[in-house]
């Protein structure tokens, strides 16, 4: 009885150390893989935003406005997640990130980046004349 035991023991033991040796081999490639998903998207080149002269937005454009806003609203809730669950050391990296990545999101959209969002946001929303132009983009105040 007590051999059965014994190697039931050195068996049980034995298949540990080796389950342990193969999920250090399967870590590695389970972490580049990741990697690899987390960036696959290209990185878009951002234009350098010029303020027009007119205030005055196309529809095309308030169209990609409220498109990025949509966007912009559900990539903050997700980043947001990643900051209250980071260490403070990791805070600033996971703003800088966020930073590149609302930048990226405007310019796969159509906009120059972040900062023709912001113009749009402070200049051309306000105006008066662009009121019709945003409610044919389906934005409504």
């Amino acid at each position: 009885m007590s051999k059965k035991i014994l190697a039931i023991l050195v068996l049980a033991t034995a298949s540990f150390f080796v389950a342990c040796n193969q999920e250090e081999k399967v870590t590695p490639e389970v972490i580049q893989a990741k990697v690899a998903a987390e960036k696959s998207a290209p990185i878009v080149k951002v234009e350098q935003f010029q303020a027009p002269e007119s205030t005055v937005i196309t529809v095309e454009k308030a169209k990609q406005y409220v498109k990025a806003s949509a966007a912009l609203v559900e990539l903050g809730v997700t980043w947001s997640e990643k900051i209250d669950k980071a260490d403070d050391s990791e805070k600033v990296q996971i703003l800088n990130a966020y930073n590149v990545a609302r930048d990226q999101l405007c310019a796969r959209v159509g906009l120059a980046g972040i900062a023709e969002f912001n113009w749009i946001t402070a200049v051309a929303l306000p105006n008066p004349q662009n009121i019709p132009t945003f409610e044919a983009a389906g934005l409504k105040k």
